[in-house]
This record gives structure tokens, sequence and C-alpha cells, in this order.
């Protein structure tokens, strides 16, 4: 019998760490104030789609920025996330050299997670998973709204100065910005259906 998305994810959490079985099954996702937090912080770095050693202290995660560097160190050493790279590198040559990679990978959550991440509680632990699913989504959909772009410009070159393209163009810039507070889709889950599906700009003429 198929299952829901939320039922398949409170088995993955309680597998990786059994004691999530004495928490809230519903405590997990990020309070929205904390969600916009994370991404106005996220959108001042160089590289806005890595997490770095103060993103779990802003999000409520890690008490303290200590703590936050050890769960960053974790989490890469574990390969959920990816480091942040290297200051000497651009961060325009980073994203085209290979584009814009998810830097967040939920299926490397496993059974050792409790242990991996000892360094902070087992709530704030559930809260951790939670956060990395959120993050996992925000990747998705920038990678969404970047496809979208790219469809734009491509439209812009067959037909220059064309006033609907260009409007749409601000647009998606845009909505990369947009905090989850300020959308109208929701961010739970990343699905097929209402808000990722890609318009087509291709047939549009001047």
């Amino acid at each position: 019998m198929k299952k829901g998305t939320r039922f398949s994810f409170s088995r993955m959490i309680n597998n990786a760490v059994p004691n999530f079985a004495r928490d809230d099954p519903n405590d997990v996702d990020l309070p929205p104030g904390l969600a916009d937090d994370l991404l106005r912080y996220q959108l001042s770095l160089p590289y806005p789609r890595y997490l770095d050693e103060r993103s779990f202290w802003i999000a409520g995660i890690a008490q303290n920025k200590p703590y936050s560097t050890k769960v960053y160190k974790a989490l890469v050493k574990a390969h959920i996330i990816l480091p942040v790279p290297s200051c000497s590198i651009s961060s325009s040559s980073a994203a085209n050299s290979a584009g814009e990679p998810m830097t967040v990978n939920t299926a490397a959550i496993g059974k050792g997670f409790a242990s991996q991440l000892a360094v902070i509680s087992v709530h704030a632990q559930r809260k951790l998973v939670g956060m990395l699913f959120f993050w996992e989504e925000e990747c998705t959909r920038w990678n969404l709204l970047d496809a979208e772009e790219r469809e734009i410009l491509r439209a812009l070159d067959k037909n220059p100065g064309n006033v609907d393209l260009e409007v749409a163009l601000e647009a998606v810039k845009m909505r990369k910005n947009l905090l989850p507070s300020q959308r109208a889709e929701g961010t739970a889950n990343v699905t097929p259906g209402a808000g990722h599906k890609l318009p087509s700009y291709s047939d549009r003429q001047t």
C-alpha cells in the first residue's frame, strides 16, 4: 500500500535515531520565523546554497556558534552536506563549472546519524533532520527556478526585447529571493504539482 510522504519521513527519522520515538512526532519542521532567518542569512553569503558553520545556530539547532561549527563538521564528514567552496574560487566560477549542485543529501542520513551528531541532544537531532529536508527542498526549488530562468534567456535570444519575457525574467529573479513566509506555494515537501511545473516561454513572440 502506498504511503504518504510524511509517513515515510517519520519512519526514516525514527530508524535513524530510535530515541526520536519518545519525542513529539510532529515537531520536525523549522518554525516559520527560523526558516525565514535561515534563508535570509544564506542569501547574504557568497555561496547561498551551502550551509556553513553558522547556519545551524541561525536555525536554532545549535545553542551557540561553537556547537554550530561542530554540527557542520559532523555533517560534512558524514557526507550529508557539501563543504562550503574555497574562498579562492569565485562564486560565479563555482556555479558555472558544473551547474549548481544539491548541497544536501538526505539519503545519507542513516542509522549512525545519532552517534555522528552526538554533540547535540536527541531533540536537536530531530530538528536537524527536519532542517536538512527543508534545505534540500530549498535547493530543489532554486534548481527549478534556475531551469526556468535558462528557458526564458533562450527565448529572449530568439525574441530580443520581448517585454513579456523580460518581465518574466525579473519575476524569476525575485522569486529566488523570496523568504518562505512570502511565497504562495508551501515549503513542507517538494512534489510535482502547482508551483513546480515550469511554464513554456519558447513560443512567445515579440
